[in-house]
């Protein structure tokens, strides 16, 4: 037997509205850890900054594609977009490639930037007071570290992407969420550029299973009906697996072992402040 229409109408009174677009837009910091290791875990090169050394912008678009009423909450579906650009500097705090001194014999400043784009299909269900959500999507991340003027090195992949998080009304109309995010690459390399007492390496090297996971906390607060304010405290971990080994004999320090890209991980802070326009 079919509900009457009333009853449906009812209870669809009885849980918010999903929205047809929002634009979100802000900046965001990286307090940055970044550490390599060598195959007996030893630590080769560290790098650090606070939560202001790296900086940049970001901002994402979702747009309803398809909604339906259940009984007990109101279910949609969006397409969303992401993209931010940060860039700073952060301490290195390691040794020369060409030298075979160890572990803090040198230090000095990195230049990094970092890019990140991504596309994915968002399901959302809202209640009265709180939503819950899950997202799959396709990414693409680029970092360039330029360890000094004659050495750089560029790591890029694509990634594919799932969270799954919630939002609840804590006072008034302000609400505070938990998100859940894993990334894992796939063909993922990093290029090496440097050049020492004339000499050069120009080499592309495959890294080893590279993931990320994300445990973020964000907290929103409305301005009026179509403007919030938003922000977010995000614990990122990404873990990069050692390279393939490259012989390069016109590069002496590679020349007769070869070199790769050891194993590394970095355990990065992300604090986002923004606005969202709900349209």
């Amino acid at each position: 037997m079919q509900k009457p229409l009333t009853f449906i109408l009812l209870a669809a009174s009885l849980f918010a509205d999903t929205y047809d677009n929002k634009l979100e837009f802000g900046l965001k910091t990286t307090a940055y850890n970044y550490t390599e290791r060598g195959d007996q875990d030893q630590i080769l090169d560290t790098e650090d900054s606070n939560i202001f050394g790296i900086g940049g912008i970001y901002g994402s678009f979702e747009h309803k594609i398809e909604e339906y009423a259940k009984e007990d909450s109101e279910v949609a579906y969006y397409i969303n977009f992401y993209t931010s650009i940060t860039y700073g500097n952060t301490n290195y705090k390691g040794s020369l490639l060409d030298s075979d001194r160890p572990y803090g014999s040198y230090t000095s400043t990195t230049s990094n930037t970092f890019y990140d784009f991504q596309v994915n299909l968002k399901r959302l269900r809202q209640y009265q007071k709180s939503s819950t959500y899950t997202m799959l999507g396709l990414g693409y991340k680029e970092w360039e570290r330029e360890l000094s003027s004659n050495q750089v090195e560029t790591y890029y992949y694509f990634f594919l992407q799932g969270t799954l998080g919630g939002e609840t009304l804590i006072y008034k109309d302000w609400s505070l969420g938990l998100d859940l995010t894993g990334q894992l690459a796939f063909n993922p390399k990093m290029d090496a550029d440097f050049s020492s007492n004339g000499e050069t390496l120009n080499e592309t090297y495959n890294l080893g299973t590279v993931y990320t996971y994300k445990i973020a906390t964000p907290l929103v607060i409305p301005i009026n009906e179509q403007l919030n304010f938003k922000t977010k405290l995000e614990y990122e971990f990404t873990s990069y697996g050692k390279s393939n080994t490259i012989i390069t004999p016109t590069f002496t320090p590679c020349s007769t072992d070869g070199c790769l890209e050891p194993k590394s991980q970095q355990k990065n802070w992300n604090l986002y402040a923004g606005f969202e326009l709900i349209f």
